[in-house]
């Protein structure tokens, strides 16, 4: 393991969600990698390896999954998570939400304000989950 690198990294999110389908092809057209689509699941890689476990809402799970809020911020935002993208600046994200508005996603404008030095927007997926997208706030080192 090396020494420039964080101990751990987020490994699966679970969304329930409730067209597989819809939300696979959503979650795709963001730029996140299809990694596969299965009889009650589909998988969605992200950036550094973590995957979003997408089931559907009707649909009882082997194992339980909490209702409580997705993401750590629910409380105070009305998105229920956030992604960040690779690059640190305005045209970084101004580039990514061009690419998303092409693929026929309907995104928000980008804020004039930063969020602690993040530039962001924000979106709707197709179960009414609230996602911003920011700029990222990686430093120098590996991730």
């Amino acid at each position: 393991m090396s020494n420039d690198l964080p101990a751990a990294a987020f490994g699966h999110f679970v969304m329930k969600v409730n067209d597989i389908d819809t939300t696979y092809q959503f979650y795709g057209k963001l730029g996140l990698r299809p990694v596969g689509r299965y009889p009650d699941l589909a998988i969605i890689e992200l950036r550094g390896g973590t995957h979003i476990l997408i089931f559907s809402r009707k649909d009882e799970l082997p194992f339980s999954i909490s209702s409580s809020q997705i993401g750590q911020r629910g409380s105070f935002f009305n998105e229920r998570f956030d992604l960040m993208i690779d690059g640190r600046l305005r045209s970084d994200l101004e580039l990514y939400r061009t690419t998303l508005v092409e693929n026929g996603l309907p995104v928000g404008e980008i804020a004039q304000d930063q969020f602690f030095g993040h530039h962001y927007f924000e979106l709707v997926d197709p179960d009414g989950n609230g996602i911003t997208i920011y700029t990222s706030h990686v430093g120098d080192l590996p991730v």
